[in-house]
């Protein structure tokens, strides 16, 4: 198993819903306007550092963990300026 961190900033968190459902994501978890910083600079829904992100977090199969994130990649890749996304993948040894 895998746990997927996911991080978007940008309008339309959707995006990252969709691909979880499309593909079969079983379950996942959503924290709605987390506050940060990172290689894009600050977000933290004030006047001087605007921006939120939506964070989730999910526990594949490792057999479609890998194709969840290339689909996480090209997404993107499409994604317009200013949005981004970010993944990281842990191994898991056990969820329950």
């Amino acid at each position: 198993m895998k746990m997927l961190m996911i991080v978007y900033s940008g309008s339309r968190p959707q995006r990252i819903t969709s691909l979880l459902d499309r593909h079969h994501a079983e379950g996942y978890t959503e924290f709605q306007n987390a506050h940060g910083v990172g290689s894009s600079g600050k977000r933290e829904g004030s006047r001087a550092w605007p921006g939120e992100s939506t964070l989730w977090v999910s526990i594949v199969p490792a057999s479609r963990a890998e194709e969840l994130i290339e689909s996480l990649r090209e997404e993107s890749s499409r994604l317009p300026a200013g949005e981004r996304v970010h993944v990281a993948m842990l191994p898991t040894e056990s969820f329950f």
